[in-house]
C-alpha cells in the first residue's frame, strides 16, 4: 500500500511541475509561435521563437520560414524598451540572408499571440503574426 501512495504522490508531483512549468511559460513570452509574415509580396508561414535572458531581462530569438521550398533562417535581437512600462510591446532587430530591420511585436496580455510589424529600414511596414504553437504528445 505504501508503494501505491508514494507512486501516486510521485506522479501528482510530476504532473504539478510541469503544470506550473506551462504556466509560467504562458505568461511571458518565451518560447515558440507559429504563425505568418509578408515575404517576397506573399503570405508564408514562420516560427518565431523568443528567449529570455535572467540576468538583464532582454529578449532574443530566431525565426524560419519557408521561400520557394527553401528554409530561411534568421535571428532576433531586441532593440529597447519601448517606453510604455508594459512588457507586451517589444522592439526587435531582424537579420537573415536577406539583411537586416525592425520589427515591433505587441504581445497579447497572456501572451497566447502576437500582431507584429516588420521594416527593412524603408517606410513600408509589413506583417508577421504568430500564435503559440500547440505541442502534441503522443
Amino acid at each position: 500500500m505504501n508503494a501505491i501512495r508514494m507512486l501516486s504522490t510521485s506522479i501528482l508531483l510530476a504532473t504539478i511541475t510541469a503544470a506550473s512549468g506551462a504556466m509560467a511559460e504562458t505568461r511571458h513570452s518565451t518560447g515558440k509561435y507559429c504563425g505568418e509574415l509578408l515575404s517576397g509580396g506573399m503570405m508564408t508561414e514562420v516560427e518565431t521563437r523568443f528567449v529570455q535572458n535572467i540576468r538583464s531581462g532582454a529578449i532574443t530569438g530566431d525565426y524560419v520560414f519557408s521561400e520557394r521550398g527553401q528554409a530561411v533562417d534568421g535571428i532576433l535581437a531586441e532593440a529597447g524598451d519601448d517606453g510604455d512600462t508594459s512588457d507586451l510591446t517589444r522592439t526587435f532587430i531582424w537579420r537573415d540572408k536577406y539583411g537586416y530591420g525592425k520589427l515591433v511585436v505587441t504581445f497579447a496580455p497572456d501572451f497566447s499571440e502576437f500582431e507584429g510589424k516588420w521594416s527593412d529600414g524603408g517606410p513600408t511596414l509589413a506583417p508577421w503574426n504568430g500564435k503559440r504553437c500547440s505541442t502534441v504528445t503522443s
